[in-house]
């Protein structure tokens, strides 16, 4: 009876250990289709050209070079989250967690970038990704941005991508003053921080880096 009960535990353990079904960054794979994220059953009931998975909203739209007024050419199209929770685990890189995702494909459907978003994340996990990039991939180049406020982008190239992850304040006023992290009333230290990765096609960074101007791409510079 004990062993049974011991087994039951065990089970129960190994259950509540196990993580959330999500989309896996490390190796991402450009040549996934969109259906490989979400299909029809997906589309929002109320609104056309939209899809939800989980508590995530995304919206697809189609974006146009804007040369020639009324003859415009679209150039790709991108799929941009609308709502998402912090509960939610969309996608995640080794043992970090992403609460939603946001992508641009070509108009014929080829992946330009992939982006997701952790939507809350303390500033020690902030430098913990870092590290665990650098040891993966060599020392990262860190530059500096400014959208409303400057913040910080750490850049990583490799053989057929590049990887941005930006780091944005998001306590009201985006400072992005990562390294000493404010006090609430109570004494403890908290940080509004909100971090983007972006995984690029070397085949379309000159496509994508600082050319999207909406929602959660934007920040990929």
């Amino acid at each position: 009876m004990e062993k049974i009960i011991l087994i039951l535990i065990c089970l129960l353990f190994l259950t509540s250990c196990k993580k959330e079904k999500a989309i896996e960054l490390q190796d991402f794979n450009f040549n996934n289709k969109t259906s490989a994220y979400f299909s029809d059953k997906d589309k929002y009931k109320t609104y056309d050209n939209y899809y939800q998975i989980k508590s995530e909203v995304i919206g697809v739209d189609t974006i146009a070079d804007g040369e020639f007024i009324g003859s415009e050419k679209p150039i790709r199209i991108e799929y941009r989250q609308e709502m998402f929770s912090y509960e939610d685990v969309l996608a995640r890189f080794d043992d970090f967690d992403f609460n939603a995702i946001n992508f641009a494909t070509t108009v014929d459907g080829r992946m330009m970038v992939f982006n997701a978003v952790a939507g809350k994340i303390s500033l020690e996990e902030t430098k913990k990704f870092v590290e665990l990039l650098d040891e993966k991939y060599g020392k990262s180049k860190v530059s500096k941005e400014t959208f409303i406020k400057p913040y910080d982008i750490y850049t990583w190239h490799l053989g057929d991508r590049i990887i941005k992850y930006c780091i944005v304040g998001d306590d009201g006023s985006n400072t992005l003053k990562i390294e000493a992290p404010q006090k609430n009333n109570s004494g403890e230290k908290e940080s509004h921080i909100r971090a983007f990765l972006y995984i690029i096609k070397n085949e379309y960074a000159s496509q994508v880096i600082g050319k999207m101007n909406s929602g959660d791409l934007l920040y990929c510079k």
